[in-house]
């Protein structure tokens, strides 16, 4: 049986990706989750950061460490919407901060209230009435992240504490959209005043009649869909959030019992300016990684999963059970020789495999060849090429200015006089300053390397690879037809 015919196309996307929990999660970064003091979820765009939340979406609490998990996806998250708590007189950083724990004491007081209804646990009289008045301002006893932020609350005359039957308090008739208090300042101000007012009933709640109970939020995808000129004003909200984590992690009437996870992209967190970060990283943070093996291994779950019963899996070579050959050129491995033509993150290995069967004919031995696996460099490099422009192109819009400057270079190999001289041609009056920080740019990110121990070397592979100006350096291979790179001109060669 042809290896078409058993071993389908991945999809690329954790979201569609409806087997991730198969094949995926071996990761020691889950567990570290769950069981360690860490917070904080690292890496970069295609690392398996939205795998990660997906598989906590998907899981049940006895594989999340006895965590029942609220996730909370911000990819069409209004972010101007914070600047509506903002506290002309408290300042902005702490009505930030609120803002953040109003929407995790909402979501986690209603999540605790359907746990313990499930269970068949007596409500006290407070949650009681935090579940009338969560039911009745938000229209839902488990609110979304919209019917928190745009609920009814800015309609509400007073709030009223637990003594008060939710029945006696009533509010202004009509919706209220984020152009209605934009718009409204004593909206706004009626917004903060209930939101804050309630954010300090919805905490004392919380902690008073959690017990047992351990929830986990994890929120995704807040670097999504920011807007250039707006990033300065989102990384403060952002700041914000890791304090209120941070916050919530060594409050020891809390942490026991709630646990708010971030997940970031590294050069984003790196980007932001408040006291502690290094420390925070050292002690909070979990940074994902990956290398060729365990890259190998977490492929290797999938061909296991798909692989008919009759197949003789060779379980000392994976992945590369897959292919006609055991050695590519070099005597390279194939999977090897695909991660070498990768920032090591799973994305880029499931879209060399997809190109590969995309160029596969049947044949005698049914499975991969050789002149496949190198057919599907060029398309694979294509790929790479489009997930660097999507990556950055927000954050630093002269990526594809850069990636043209190492195109008009032509080889892969080069001084630092060849960078200079393109960056001069590329970019209008372009200091000596801004070259090398668009070229400690490209090092940091792998598109570019440099030679150790005899071999070219990036970072995404050696992590404390240091940059040195006066060597060499190299274009990253998974770039290489993309930018229509040779090895080296005829006369470097002589």
């Amino acid at each position: 049986m042809d290896i078409k015919e058993w071993f389908p196309e991945f999809q690329v996307s954790a979201e569609t990706d409806t087997d991730l929990q198969s094949y995926f999660f071996k990761l020691p970064e889950v567990q570290q989750i769950v069981v360690s003091r860490s917070w904080l979820v690292l890496g970069r765009k295609g690392m398996g950061k939205t795998a990660i939340y997906e598989y906590f979406k998907r899981s049940s609490k006895e594989t999340l460490n006895g965590y029942n998990a609220i996730c909370i996806n911000f990819s069409d998250y209004p972010w101007p919407a914070h600047q509506l708590y903002k506290e002309s007189l408290s300042g902005e950083l702490s009505a930030y901060q609120k803002s953040w724990r109003y929407l995790f004491f909402v979501k986690a007081l209603s999540r605790l209230i359907e746990i313990k209804t499930a269970a068949k646990e007596r409500l006290s009289k407070e949650l009681k009435w935090a579940k009338g008045y969560i039911e009745k301002v938000y229209g839902s006893p488990d609110p979304s992240i919209m019917e928190v932020i745009f609920s009814k609350i800015a309609r509400v005359s007073k709030v009223s504490g637990p003594g008060v039957d939710v029945e006696d308090f009533s509010f202004e008739t009509g919706e209220v959209s984020f152009e209605d208090i934009a718009e409204d300042k004593k909206l706004q101000s009626r917004l903060r005043a209930n939101a804050f007012t309630l954010l300090g009933f919805f905490e004392k709640i919380f902690k008073e009649n959690c017990g047992e109970h351990k929830i986990l939020i994890a929120l995704d995808q807040l670097d999504e869909n920011w807007l250039e000129g707006e990033i300065e004003e989102y990384s403060k909200v952002l700041i914000n959030l890791v304090n209120v984590c941070r916050n919530i992690a060594v409050d020891s009437a809390l942490s026991k019992n709630l646990k708010v996870v971030p997940f970031l992209r590294t050069d984003i967190y790196h980007s932001l300016k408040f006291n502690d970060k290094n420390k925070l990283l050292q002690d909070s943070a979990i940074i994902i990684s990956w290398d060729s093996d365990s890259l190998d291994h977490m492929y290797y779950e999938r061909v296991k999963k798909y692989a008919p019963k009759d197949f003789p899996l060779d379980h000392t070579i994976k992945s590369g059970n897959l292919f006609a050959i055991k050695f590519a050129r070099q005597g390279t491995p194939p999977f090897k020789y695909i991660t070498r033509r990768s920032f090591f993150r799973p994305r880029d290995v499931i879209v060399y495999f997809n190109k590969i069967r995309e160029c596969h004919k049947v044949n005698s031995a049914g499975l991969y060849t050789s002149e496949e696996l190198y057919e599907a460099d060029r398309e694979a490099s294509a790929s790479v090429y489009n997930e660097l422009v999507d990556e950055w192109s927000n954050q630093f819009p002269e990526i594809e200015n850069l990636l043209t400057v190492l195109q008009t270079i032509q080889v892969e190999t080069f001084s630092y006089e060849d960078y200079s001289g393109k960056c001069d041609t590329e970019f209008n009056d372009i200091s000596e300053g801004k070259k090398r920080e668009y070229l400690a740019f490209l090092f940091e990110n792998s598109i570019i390397g440099q030679k150790k121990q005899g071999r070219w070397e990036y970072i995404s592979s050696t992590p404390n690879l240091k940059m040195n100006i006066e060597k060499d350096f190299r274009t990253h291979h998974a770039l290489k037809y993309r930018l229509h790179l040779v090895e080296s001109r005829p006369s470097q060669n002589m």
